[in-house]
């Protein structure tokens, strides 16, 4: 699961709890000037980190839940702040929030929020992911073929996790940053070649017929 973190920056308990978990996120620190460049369909869920809660509070949360839509981002928010009033959290749902919580709240709870969110989006996907002779068992980031199995790093997983999950389909470059290294400032743009080279090695390594091919000045697909 991929989660985008909105507003202040002063919630390291929050990215914590997402790490200990094992979700991804990435944080925006100011969505109303940077909502346009959401990429569409990378992230699970948002979470909007609410600091203010004066008179302002409505007004702010509702330009800022305006810009991601106008930006073309469909993901679920959750608003979370401390000690709202009832009406301000009426006002949160109002303004088109899909869930409001406040302090003080238990991490868990956070968490299964967001869990069910992104439920509200596509169909949970399955633990397991074929395309040909592959298996993908995203549980154990165990990779299977009729040659045996071999281990992935987290990052060959979410690779081969996309690809199986979009078998003949052609995943532009910008998909595949997005999705695995999200919107990080300090991606290399060799990054994708040097980490499919490492991902057919392993593909070749288990005997396996499926192949990731280059379309060129577009992205790459998978063969099955």
């Amino acid at each position: 699961m991929r989660v985008l973190l909105l507003g202040s920056p002063n919630h390291d308990k929050i990215a914590q709890a997402l790490r200990k978990e094992h979700y991804l996120y990435d944080f925006m620190a100011n969505p109303e000037k940077e909502a346009a460049g959401i990429p569409e369909g990378v992230y699970d869920a948002a979470i909007l980190l609410a600091d203010r809660t004066d008179n302002q509070f409505a007004v702010q949360l509702s330009r800022t839940l305006c810009a991601l839509r106008e930006g073309g981002a469909s993901l679920p928010v959750l608003v979370v702040a401390s000690h709202l009033s009832a009406r301000d959290r009426v006002l949160a749902l109002d303004a088109g929030a899909d869930d409001v919580l406040t302090a003080p709240f238990l991490m868990g709870e956070l968490l299964a929020r967001v869990r069910a969110l992104s439920r509200r989006g596509p169909a949970l996907q399955p633990r397991q992911l074929c395309a040909g002779d592959l298996m993908l068992d995203r549980g154990h980031c165990m990779l299977r073929s009729r040659g045996g199995e071999i281990r992935l790093s987290g990052k060959e997983m979410q690779i081969v996790e996309l690809f199986l999950l979009h078998p003949g389909q052609v995943l532009p470059r910008a998909t595949l940053q997005h999705k695995v290294w999200g919107m990080d400032n300090e991606f290399a743009y060799n990054n994708i070649e040097v980490y499919l080279s490492l991902v057919r090695r392993k593909l070749r390594a288990i005997g396996s017929a499926v192949q990731i091919h280059a379309e060129r000045g577009v992205g790459y697909y998978l063969e099955a």
